[in-house]
């Protein structure tokens, strides 16, 4: 039903007409039915865990929850896998927090993200992967538990890392869904960036570190390919404020390659934490040509030498 089963990158008006719609009502579902959703919000938390699930298994997958406690609170990271039929070892993560920060209901924050990796479960289904590819929905990413032991990707990642498991690459989505073209829409760390990088808000950014610049720069060429959507790529350290801010960052602490793909956050968007990260903001046509391009990448990188 997609490009995903031949070696094209072209897709139909109906398929990302169907995505569109798919998209849009898993952000709103997310932000507006369920609405915040942390340990201040735990039942709301628990419906967001559960409605992952749910869709999931409406998909063909089978989801494994990672309990842990947090407060005295039992909170889950939720987990898709498809082996790999030739190398089952060789493992390529694919993620997002499904948390939102304090009261905001986190549309683009990190809806679009949940939104994304749910519909990549259904985009992917039927590809005959090569490599073992898990899609995994983390808990509590964000403050006060970014960075911190209860963390839900650091937890995870831990947990790979003790099991000594060969993770060739982590994809963190964050903040997929805002998009304009306003002129110096987008803002950066540092003022000499603009002479590099573009003044409008109308691109997708893959972000990686020194160590991941080999897979980040391969991911940002595989998404280029379908000429759906405008890709920038930064290589940086911590040092450049925000490359670090995501669930990524748990799998460079266990030196797992790893890279981010954003909107750029509050470099962008200025509903960034805040009660007003609403879905009405977003732009869902460029969102959907985004998600079809992280498809096709996703399965190329799978099919790699």
């Amino acid at each position: 039903m997609s490009f995903l089963n031949n070696k094209s990158s072209k897709i139909t008006d109906d398929a990302l007409t169907i995505l569109q719609e798919n998209l849009i009502d898993h952000v709103n579902h997310l932000s507006e039915v369920i609405g915040p959703r942390n340990l201040d919000y735990y039942s709301s938390l628990n419906k967001a865990s559960q409605y992952i699930s749910q869709k999931m298994i409406e998909y063909g997958a089978e989801p494994v929850l990672q309990n842990y406690k947090c407060k005295g609170k039992l909170v889950n990271n939720i987990i898709a896998e498809k082996k790999g039929a030739r190398f089952p070892d060789e493992i390529i993560i694919v993620g997002g927090h499904y948390d939102s920060v304090m009261d905001s209901p986190g549309a683009d924050d990190n809806g679009t993200a949940i939104a994304a990796l749910i519909e990549l479960i259904r985009l992917l289904k039927d590809f005959p992967n090569q490599r073992t590819v898990r899609f995994v929905a983390f808990t509590l990413e964000e403050p006060p538990h970014f960075g911190s032991g209860k963390m839900g990707s650091l937890v995870y990642a831990k947990s790979c890392y003790k099991k000594k498991e060969n993770i060739i690459a982590m994809i963190a989505l964050e903040m997929l869904g805002y998009f304009t073209d306003e002129p110096m829409s987008q803002q950066y760390p540092f003022p000499e960036m603009l002479m590099a990088y573009p003044e409008r808000g109308n691109f997708i950014a893959v972000v990686g570190n020194k160590q991941s610049e080999e897979l980040t720069n391969k991911f940002a060429d595989l998404l280029k390919e379908t000429s759906l959507i405008k890709t920038e790529t930064l290589i940086a350290d911590a040092s450049v404020p925000g490359v670090d801010l995501s669930d990524h960052a748990s799998f460079w602490r266990y030196n797992y390659p790893a890279l981010m793909i954003t909107d750029t956050a509050f470099y962008r968007n200025p509903y960034y934490h805040t009660t007003e990260d609403k879905i009405d903001f977003l732009n869902f046509k460029v969102f959907a040509k985004l998600v079809y391009g992280l498809a096709f990448a996703i399965k190329k990188l799978n099919e790699s030498q």
